[in-house]
């Protein structure tokens, strides 16, 4: 029986915690000690997960990485581009149908609230991920995801859709690899899943790196999935190459759309598109 989730909200401190001393334990001199951070230091720059990111990334010129000066225009598109969600009488009524929505990269549920609530209004089931900020893929966001998959479950009497923003599609179709008999289609809004990708976000992630989970395999997500997916992807993006986030898979199908990476999702067509994706797959 698939337990309610009850985690508490993620925080990239929960995987960057490095030890502590132990209170009574002597040590001869400050310079030990920091020789000892260095050493675990060292030890998160060597893990898996490091070398994993670092191959996410293109170095090899084929895809064009999107420059600052695109990345600031997403900012402000994020200011202007703000309309009303599509009215969903026009729809075909779902079925109650459950549907998690994972957000993007250090983003969290706010950020897919206009898109949930559009979802509950034709009928479905929309559920946040309710982890927090999306940090990446940490061992506790692995962990709680794959908790809160289960809730979702239990919730809905049976599978679920799962949709993710960007990274949140990366997240998205790792858990469908793991999880296929829960999951009935797979939606990724933007999502750079075909590695590697180009981004002028590389420092941040690889900041972010070590702390991620070495059981998190890049390699496998362009690989096709066992139930349908959609693919949304803009030529406008100012975050990764358009290239990426797109790919032919048996059950699947990709569709452009206009915009900015960054409001991708507030789009009223890609709202639209989803919900007959969504209706088709039910």
């Amino acid at each position: 029986m698939a337990q309610a989730y009850s985690s508490s909200k993620a925080t990239l401190g929960e995987d960057m915690a490095l030890g502590k001393e132990s209170p009574g334990k002597a040590t001869q001199d400050d310079g030990l000690r920091g020789d000892g951070l260095r050493g675990r230091l060292g030890t998160l720059w060597r893990k898996e997960s490091m070398r994993r990111t670092l191959q996410a990334f293109d170095r090899s010129g084929r895809f064009v990485r999107p420059s600052y000066r695109r990345l600031a225009a997403e900012a402000w598109a994020q200011v202007v581009y703000r309309p009303e969600p599509p009215e969903p009488e026009p729809l075909d009524k779902g079925t109650g149908h459950g549907v998690l929505v994972i957000p993007a990269f250090l983003t969290a549920d706010s950020i897919s609230a206009p898109l949930r609530d559009f979802l509950a209004r034709c009928g479905y089931r929309a559920f946040g991920w309710e982890i927090g900020t999306n940090w990446g893929p940490t061992p506790h966001i692995l962990a709680a995801l794959r908790r809160r998959l289960d809730a979702c479950c239990e919730l809905a009497g049976g599978q679920v859709s799962v949709i993710g923003f960007s990274l949140g599609g990366l997240l998205a179709r790792d858990l469908a690899h793991d999880r296929p008999r829960d999951i009935d289609h797979v939606v990724t809004i933007v999502s750079p899943f075909r590695l590697p990708t180009a981004t002028p976000m590389e420092p941040v992630l690889r900041a972010c790196a070590p702390f991620y989970s070495d059981d998190f395999e890049t390699e496998r997500l362009a690989d096709p999935l066992a139930m349908s997916s959609t693919a949304i992807y803009t030529r406008d993006d100012g975050v990764v190459p358009w290239e990426s986030c797109c790919s032919e898979e048996p059950l699947g199908a990709c569709f452009e759309t206009r915009g900015a990476h960054t409001t991708t999702w507030r789009n009223p067509d890609v709202m639209r598109l989803i919900a007959r994706r969504l209706r088709a797959a039910d």
